[in-house]
């Protein structure tokens, strides 16, 4: 009996078509990842920037608090209004009602900051 040792043609033909297929995909996907990638991570380091300046006024902020010495309308001018994220329009006094009654009336700082398309708003209250 003859003992044949390999594989036919039409087998590696067809290997060879599987591989370039799986192959094919896998580039596809992989230029997708790696193209899109850097708008990922761009945004995320525009988010961090908002909050790392959101916690730099709210530092300040507590800081007043601590010393006993905060007033608004100069918080809002000596840190707020300094900020370049800060979304003037948005950043405003207002007040607080309660509709139930069982919360007090008083006026608050709604700093908002904001770049192309990320906002992060905190209240600061007297």
């Amino acid at each position: 009996m003859k003992n044949n040792r390999g594989f036919t043609l039409i087998e590696v033909i067809i290997t060879v078509t599987l591989i370039a297929i799986a192959a094919a995909m896998f580039v596809a996907y992989m230029g997708t990842s790696l193209t899109q990638s850097p708008v990922s991570s761009g945004m995320v380091a525009k988010q961090y920037a908002l909050i790392q300046e959101m916690e730099l006024i709210t530092s300040q902020y507590r800081q007043e608090i601590n010393n006993g010495t905060l007033n608004l309308n100069n918080f809002k001018a000596s840190y707020v209004d300094i900020n370049s994220y800060v979304d003037a329009a948005n950043t405003i006094f207002t007040t607080l009602n309660s509709g139930s009654g069982t919360y007090t009336t008083q006026q608050v700082l709604v700093v908002t900051l904001k770049n192309e398309d990320q906002t992060v708003m905190s209240i600061f209250t007297q």
